[in-house]
């Protein structure tokens, strides 16, 4: 596929650079640096009881470790790679990608759209940044208030897929899913307002905070169509 074929130019482009930048690299060296959770390193097991910062330090190089087991396989695409891609810095590098055309590809699409699929699309992403911006808001540590964006997420998830998925039904629906969606979401955020503002009034009482959220909670479930033993 396109995108199977363009992870791959990407992968040899990069190790044409790690190459053409590190002369006397060897495979090994790229997988380090390039995908670290496939490097098991070995240092832990070197260093003693106290855990001397001192004597680790004399060991830091050459790096102890060796691949991971995928890695480690003689028939691994990546190694293959590796010994085909000639050392070539980025900027000598043949574009991936043509600009030009890939902005026409765009334009097009854009031109072309239909605009019950432009506004399917102008919907799902509203959503998630506005989920995505609520989830990144400091309201402390609330097991009830984490499920509670855990559910939102999967509430979008469904709610959204099955709108684009299903174009038969009737316009009704789709509006009646928009509009539970919509009260789901405006809880999550009067919760996560009231959290973050509790702890902000209450920096040196914690404890008081999430009593006081606490307490909101179990008044808003009812109104929140979850019963207390749910959660």
């Amino acid at each position: 596929s396109f995108s199977a074929q363009l992870e791959t130019d990407i992968l040899i482009s990069d190790m044409s650079s790690f190459k053409a930048a590190n002369p006397d690299a060897v495979f090994e060296d790229f997988i380090r640096w390039y995908s670290p959770k496939d490097w098991e390193d070995d240092n832990d097991d070197d260093v003693d009881i106290l855990g001397s910062r001192e004597d680790s330090s004399k060991s830091d190089w050459p790096p102890n470790g060796r691949l991971s087991e995928r890695m480690s396989d003689i028939r691994n695409s990546w190694r293959k790679l590796w010994n085909e891609a000639l050392p070539l810095p980025a900027s000598l590098q043949k574009p991936l990608l043509d600009p030009t055309r890939e902005g026409e590809k765009v334009l097009h699409y854009l031109e072309t759209l239909p605009p019950h699929q432009l506004l399917e699309q102008m919907v799902c992403t509203a959503f998630r940044v506005a989920a995505d911006t609520l989830n990144r808001t400091s309201f402390g540590v609330s097991d009830q208030l984490t499920a509670r964006i855990e559910r939102l997420y999967a509430t979008m998830g469904s709610m959204l897929k099955n709108m684009k998925a299903s174009r038969t039904g009737s316009d009704s629906d789709a509006f009646d899913d928009l509009g539970r969606l919509a009260i789901c979401f405006e809880h999550v955020e009067k919760l996560i307002l009231l959290s973050a503002s509790l702890r902000r009034r209450f920096p040196q009482s914690p404890r008081l905070a999430q009593a006081i959220f606490r307490d909101y909670y179990n008044y808003c479930l009812p109104k929140m169509g979850v019963s207390s033993t749910s959660n």
